[in-house]
């Protein structure tokens, strides 16, 4: 059998692997020559670890890999990594570090806990529990129409007396009108006089929505919705409204659809100011290419930031840079109260006190995030992560108990807190134990770093573990981005970001936006004063009454 440092590539080298085997080799056999035989073994020991954690990082990779090519694979967790998990230290240690029958038992209580409750708790009026998968109306007009009876089926057949009507069985059919444009042409009077020759009085025109523009309200609504919710690019837009008739150019709809965002402002500007009082706010940001002719690749990456003030109002601002500077620390300047972010180092100084003194809360679920990417390469993690779906479900049966802010802070620290305590003391044992440079340590090291923001929503009822509602509403601009891949400049994508804003609050509040926006475009069009502003935002805004 030819030696190890025999073995040569094709062309006459030594194989890589070779040169290190020999290398590693030739350096044990010169401490064994001198009776170091401990060091000799330390060497060796020292060269499988530096194997093996780099076999643990490719498998690592090749996870991640995998789990991009199948993007929808669910993150649930598989019960039986527990058992893995307990196999696996079995082997190592005398005694389990998780007893499997204590926690299955107490998710068995867990789960009976809430159903309880929740066969308990009586359903609102008009919401039954849903028996198919059926189509189903909500605010649908409803025309009833009575059927009459063929005359000859009127006649018994027996005795040929006319039979009686006794009621009426019920069925439905969903019909479609479709939307179509309507051109309304005004005939202004004109008035002069013929014995003073002074002139001619023409009869006012109707109120416009866009200056110097033939769009109403209700299509320019209906173009904001389209573009910002349902994510619908100008050119599509424009193909849409050709086959209805109206042949309207991609540049003017570009145009109006601007125009728009230029004319809700001032109702952006009043949502920001409720954002900023709120108790607490949620931050977070997404990137967004714009075009930009000033720089060497004609287009820079610019940041839409999202805050959203007590779970209901959003606010999204654009800034030319992801930088803190022109986003978080100047908009959130000031602030003392809660801020819920991620981990990211753009939002120390808001802690700090360089720029604000808020109370910083911080996300589980980026928590959660870095342990899933490891589930399916290292079972440990199916321990924490089983706890943290415990917290999960503690905080839906407080929600299925309906409980107050004060009573959610109560019930927090009587049941989350001991399982965070869990969580703690596996997260430290580990990281005691763990080499700093795998991927396993860096995970459980985020959540060691920032367990005190990580935590502080057991402390008050009023916030949340995560800040996922936000991440929601970075959706739209994901999904927009998709479509129409870019901003067509820095103004245009600050219009973009106020449009935005609008469409997002009024999803939180259920307000249907397409004749919100067709009712506030009405009137700012007239000149709705500046002083009752606030009655057009989401939270205030009334459905106009049918005339």
């Amino acid at each position: 059998m030819a030696r190890m440092d025999e073995r040569v590539a094709p062309d006459g080298s030594p194989k890589p692997a070779s040169t290190a085997l020999r290398q590693i080799r030739d350096s044990a056999e010169a401490l064994l020559k001198e009776g170091k035989v401990g060091e000799a073994e330390e060497l060796y020991l020292a060269a499988l670890e530096a194997v093996l954690t780099k076999n643990r990082e490719l498998e690592l990779l090749v996870a991640k890999l995998q789990r991009q090519r199948v993007p929808h694979k669910s993150e649930r967790i598989d019960p039986n990594q527990l058992w893995l998990l307990v196999e696996k230290m079995s082997e190592i240690a005398p005694e389990p570090p998780v007893d499997v029958d204590t926690e299955a038992r107490e998710d068995a209580q867990l789960t009976a806990e809430i159903d309880k409750v929740e066969d308990a708790t009586p359903r609102p009026e008009g919401k039954k529990r849903k028996e198919s998968a059926g189509w189903q109306s909500r605010g649908v007009p409803q025309e009833v129409q009575r059927v009459e009876p063929d005359p000859a089926a009127v006649k018994c057949p027996r005795c040929g007396k006319d039979r009686k009507c006794i009621g009426h069985d019920t069925t439905r059919r969903l019909e479609l009108v479709p939307a179509h444009f309507v051109e309304r042409i005004y005939e202004l009077a004109k008035l002069a006089c013929d014995t003073c020759k002074d002139g001619v009085t023409t009869a006012p025109a109707p109120d416009q929505v866009l200056e110097r523009s033939a769009v109403g309200a209700s299509l320019l609504s209906h173009l904001v919705v389209s573009n910002k919710i349902d994510h619908l690019p100008l050119h599509r837009l424009h193909r849409a409204y050709l086959r209805d008739g109206a042949d309207i150019p991609v540049s003017t709809l570009a145009d109006w659809i601007g125009a728009a965002g230029k004319l809700v402002e001032p109702l952006v500007e009043r949502l920001s100011r409720r954002v900023l009082k709120a108790t607490l706010v949620r931050t977070d940001a997404t990137g967004l290419l714009v075009l930009d002719s000033s720089t060497p690749e004609n287009a820079v990456r610019g940041s839409i930031w999202c805050y959203v003030g007590d779970d209901r109002d959003v606010v999204f601002k654009y800034t030319p840079t992801g930088e803190g500077e022109t986003g978080p620390w100047q908009f959130l300047a000031g602030r003392e109260g809660y801020i819920q972010a991620d981990a990211h180092a753009v939002f120390d100084r808001l802690f700090n006190g360089e720029v604000a003194s808020a109370v910083e809360v911080g996300c589980l679920a980026h928590a959660r995030r870095h342990l899933i990417e490891l589930q399916e390469t290292d079972v440990r993690v199916a321990y924490p992560l089983q706890l943290i779906a415990r917290l999960y479900r503690l905080e839906h049966l407080a929600d299925v108990r309906g409980l107050t802010p004060t009573e959610r802070t109560a019930f927090r620290q009587e049941r989350t807190r001991p399982e965070l305590d869990k969580l703690k003391r596996w997260l430290i044992a580990t990281f005691k134990s763990e080499p700093p440079a795998s991927a396993l340590a860096k995970a459980v090291a985020y959540s060691i770093h920032h367990w005190e923001a990580l935590t502080r929503f057991v402390e008050d009822g009023r916030i949340s573990p995560d800040n996922n509602l936000c991440e929601r509403q970075l959706r739209d601009i994901a999904c927009g981005r998709k479509a129409y891949l870019f901003a067509g400049s820095h103004d245009a994508a600050t219009r973009a970001a106020n449009l935005y804003s609008l469409t997002r609050t009024c999803l939180q509040y259920h307000v249907p936006p397409l004749p919100y926006f067709t009712d506030i475009f009405t009137k700012l069009g007239k000149g709705w004063s500046g002083e009752r502003l606030d009655q057009l935002l989401p939270n205030a805004w009334r459905a106009p009454q049918s005339r």
